[in-house]
């Protein structure tokens, strides 16, 4: 059973204002253990002194000695600042605290009290416990980051200030947590993994389909993940972080923060103050991460396999029970039989469906044995390359650091010595979890499954196949279940079973879960049709999301009108969370000088004992092997990834989507699936791949959304603090990018196809060039014509689109007629070898070489233009050669960002331009007006 009395203490041990005056912290920490409940203050230090110890050195780095070494960094927040964690940048205060006493009464003032009442209304201490810290862990940081937007930038560490102090504690408290009932100290990850996801949400036939199957892979994991932090702690969690989370936050509701107030105020609930929109959209990925005791890690791993099969068995149950309540059968005279063998085939195609895989990974006794886990491996394989930077860390203080700096407290034997040997395991945490990943997707390589079916033939109606999967055998549609649904009066019946299509157990119970189960006791969440519209393709498609609803969709007129689906993901996500694209530390050290002399920060340290005094050639140079190689991978760093994939989904996805006339499906961390009007889904993507750069983002009509003062930061009108400063909002910032797919379509398209053409669009985003992509930092375009013509097309994000935006900004402004993306491309059809032989005279081995293909392209453009004028094309000839120049700029950048995607064949450089052309002119015939 969890100690949440030594939790509590071990997230207490440091006061968040820490780093404005270290010598006295361990004063003000005092306080706040008397202010959370403690009255035995040396008990509580006893809780966490290893656990701080490990959490500092995963965290940071095996220091000098501050005094030994002359390394003095104190923290304002100007001069020293808080260091970006991925992408380097800095983010200075607009003043520093004037004093530690600000600092320490800011953050007294808004740590989180139980009430009397609260207290007296739990169970037993350690119940009581478990309250206190799960309050401490979900408010402290909020509220203090609310009454004073510098509180969330204070970091653990002013030598690398770039893990904030409120990471650190987390760090700490999931660590005490390791401890078993022998009271062993043995800590484990544990990782675990839910599927399936995108075919399971890509088979819909309707958006609130699209929707539900989303919303109900976040919903299970949002189970599973409670039924966890019951027993380990929400701070166990590393990835994804539970911090904000609304889902997670749902799930605690009733059993927790509906019975706690602070300060015998409101509920606890109420304090989070979630809309219903944050609660109903889908954010949760379908991995976690956690630290947990070794002695429970596969108890706890089955405990959430339980809870998530469990909540899903009831989510079934419920979902068909409702279909027998409304009478709803797939043949009007079905038997009892017939019924039961309808039930049984529902009741094993639920069993069979989740996919679920999880490992857990002992942590070695020493750091030795931890990097020992590499051997074996390739070297690109990245528990190699992990332990390869731990390996430079590991030399620069055991062979590189002059004996005499050395920290005591980081070395076997000591502060007394020899001072030769770390005695840390904390440094190895990027080693291990890259082994701990590589046992993961073993596991799901040769993880056992049940078949569909045992084999043999069968006739009747429960032998169709589902219609949108293929694969699972029909319980429930065809028509007379349609008619039967007509003819039900009351509730939404009718709209949710329009076709008559035959559907197996899982699309069933995404079909209806909404009503027959969220909308029930104990959640009681509006998510029925009334109160939660779900718009239909046609009003996406008007640029109207709140226009209709599924049941009009058959009904609305049959106009020329087409709607997209975009699917954005992150770019290397997967590296950026093994640490493989963490910043140098020379980049993240704080380089701080008091003005005295006398001292100087960690940056000038390691520049200075590289390059000592006493001309020691052997000694030069020791420490640049050890700035130039990559920040080793810390716990802190994969809460505030995580921190800053939850702000871009959570705060920035939704509120661009819908700034676009759009509406938000699924967000969650880096993974966006929206639908939107065809003429503004590419602006839209380029405005969420700006969101998730720190950078600033306007809406359609030029209004600004987010603003950005510092790289890899966003502040949002109305988010500010108590001094009515904007409280930053961190997301991965400038080194970070994504890809998108977009799928554009007729309103009448089947969604489903239209949304795995999105995802297959953004596949081919990220797609190597040599397998026929655009290799990242890219946005593919699907075309799918109602003529049954597909067209494809993408560009890199800083290349083509300039050209496409200032080709459809002249058909729009009418500089060019509507016929130019036509005629260009048809000037270009005839050198494509497919389609002409004009070509076929020059020998294959030497076209790409010989053939002037961007000299043609160039030329053809020119000769298109002087052609291709509108009504508003200009009449003065330097304003005529200006425009010209313009453009022929942007298609050589577009040409050269081609090479750089390597698509080097006359062929393939045709095809790409003609493809532009094509969506240029399509975008702008199927463009949202104002008379629509």
């Amino acid at each position: 059973m969890t100690d949440w009395k030594r939790k509590l203490a071990a997230f207490l041990h440091d006061p968040p204002s820490k780093c404005l005056d270290i010598r006295t912290h361990g004063e003000r920490s005092d306080a706040a253990f008397r202010q959370a409940g403690f009255t035995d203050e040396a008990e509580a230090g006893e809780y966490y002194k290893t656990a701080d110890h490990v959490g500092a050195s995963a965290d940071r780095l095996p220091f000098p000695s501050s005094r030994a070494a002359q390394l003095s960094c104190a923290f304002d927040g100007i001069r020293n600042a808080f260091v970006h964690p991925l992408s380097s940048g800095k983010t200075a205060f607009h003043s520093e605290f004037k004093s530690v006493e600000e600092g320490f009464d800011g953050e007294k003032s808004v740590q989180p009290a139980l009430s009397d009442a609260s207290l007296a209304s739990l169970g037993d201490e350690d119940e009581k416990w478990r309250a206190r810290f799960f309050v401490h862990w979900r408010l402290w940081s909020l509220r203090a980051s609310e009454k004073d937007y510098r509180f969330s930038l204070l970091p653990a560490d002013t030598r690398i200030p770039d893990h904030t102090v409120w990471t650190h504690m987390q760090v700490v408290s999931a660590l005490a947590g390791c401890v078993d009932d022998k009271q062993v100290w043995r800590p484990s990850f544990l990782r675990f993994q839910l599927g399936p996801v995108q075919d399971f949400i890509a088979a819909a036939r309707s958006t609130r389909d699209l929707w539900s199957g989303s919303y109900l892979l976040s919903w299970l994991m949002a189970a599973g993940l409670k039924a966890l932090s019951a027993e380990a702690g929400p701070d166990a969690v590393i990835f994804p972080n539970l911090l904000g989370q609304p889902l997670f936050d749902l799930h605690w509701k009733k059993d927790l923060w509906d019975k706690v107030s602070i300060n015998d105020q409101f509920s606890l609930w109420k304090n989070v103050n979630w809309d219903l929109d944050s609660l109903r959209t889908p954010n949760l990925p379908n991995v976690f991460l956690a630290v947990v005791p070794s002695s429970e890690g596969s108890m706890l791993a089955e405990k959430v396999e339980r809870a998530i099969c469990e909540e899903w068995r009831r989510i079934a149950d419920s979902a068909w029970a409702a279909c027998e309540e409304a009478g709803l059968k797939i043949k009007e005279n079905e038997s009892k039989e017939e019924a039961y063998q309808r039930k049984e085939k529902f009741d094993r195609q639920i069993d069979q469906f989740l996919s679920i895989s999880w490992s857990v990974t002992e942590w070695p006794d020493s750091l030795e044995k931890t990097i020992d886990l590499a051997s074996g491996f390739a070297d690109e394989m990245p528990v190699t390359e992990a332990a390869e930077r731990v390996k430079v860390i590991k030399k620069m203080a055991e062979e590189w650091m002059p004996k005499d700096h050395r920290d005591g407290r980081f070395y076997e034997g000591g502060s007394k010595g020899p001072k030769r040997k770390l005695n840390n395991i904390g440094l190895g945490w990027s080693v291990i979890l890259a082994y701990n990943q590589w046992q993961l997707d073993a596991v799901r390589q040769t993880r056992i499954f049940p078949a569909n079916r045992d084999g043999g033939w069968d006739v009747g109606l429960l032998n169709n196949k589902d219609s949108l999967t293929g694969r699972e055998e029909a319980v429930a549609g065809g028509r007379v279940w349609k008619q039967l649904a007509e003819g039900i009066q009351q509730g939404p019946w009718k709209s949710l079973f329009k076709h008559d299509d035959w559907i197996g157990g899982p699309t069933l119970v995404k079909r209806v879960w909404h009503i027959a189960y969220l909308n029930q006791t104990p959640w009681n969440l509006e998510t029925d049709s009334k109160a939660f519209k779900m718009p239909n393709t046609r009003g996406i498609a008007k640029g109207d999301p709140d226009w209709g609803d599924d049941e009009d969709l058959e009904t609305a007129a049959d106009e020329e009108k087409y709607f997209a689906v975009l699917a954005l993901d992150g770019d290397e996500i997967g590296k950026w969370i093994s640490g493989e694209k963490t910043p140098l530390f020379r980049h993240q050290l704080a380089s701080y000088k008091d003005g005295s002399g006398n001292s100087a920060g960690a940056m000038e340290y390691f520049e200075r004992e590289s390059n000592p005094d006493d001309g020691d050639k052997n000694l030069k140079g020791r420490f640049e092997t050890f700035l130039n190689s990559n920040r080793a991978l810390s716990p802190s760093y994969h809460l505030q990834f995580s921190q800053a994939l939850g702000h871009f989904a959570l705060r920035c996805a939704r509120k661009i989507v819908e700034a676009y006339k759009g509406r938000l499906i699924y967000a969650g961390g880096d993974d966006v699936l929206a639908l939107l009007p065809s003429d503004l889904a590419l602006r839209c993507a380029e405005s969420l791949r700006k969101a998730l750069r720190g950078e600033s983002v306007c809406g359609p009509d030029g209004s600004v959304i987010f603003k950005s003062t510092t790289p890899g930061f966003l502040e949002e009108p109305g988010f500010k603090d108590d001094s009515g400063r904007s409280i930053p909002i961190l997301v991965p910032g400038p080194k970070a990018d994504c890809s998108a797919g977009i799928a554009i379509a007729h309103f009448k398209s089947p969604l489903q196809d239209v949304v795995r053409a999105a995802q297959a669009a953004e596949k081919c985003a990220k797609r190597k060039s040599s397998d026929g992509g655009l290799n990242r930092k890219a946005i593919a375009v699907t075309l799918m014509k109602r003529s049954g013509e597909i067209i494809q097309w993408g560009a890199k994000w800083d290349g083509g689109l300039g050209l496409y935006r200032r080709m459809a900004k002249a058909l729009s402004g009418e500089i060019l007629s509507s016929r130019f993306p036509h005629q260009f491309a048809a000037l270009l059809e005839p050198y494509v070898t497919n389609s002409s032989g004009l070509m076929s005279q020059i020998p294959a081995d030497q076209r790409t070489d010989t053939f002037p293909v961007e000299e043609i392209i160039q030329q053809e453009f020119a000769h298109c233009i002087s052609r291709q004028r509108g009504k508003h094309f200009p009449t003065d000839k330097e304003e005529t050669q200006s425009l010209v120049d313009n453009f022929k700029n942007e298609l050589d950048v577009y040409l050269h960002t081609l090479d750089e995607a390597g698509i080097k064949s006359a062929d393939a450089k045709l095809k790409s331009v003609i493809g532009l052309c094509q969506t240029v002119a399509f975008a702008h015939r199927t463009s949202v007006r104002d008379d629509s």
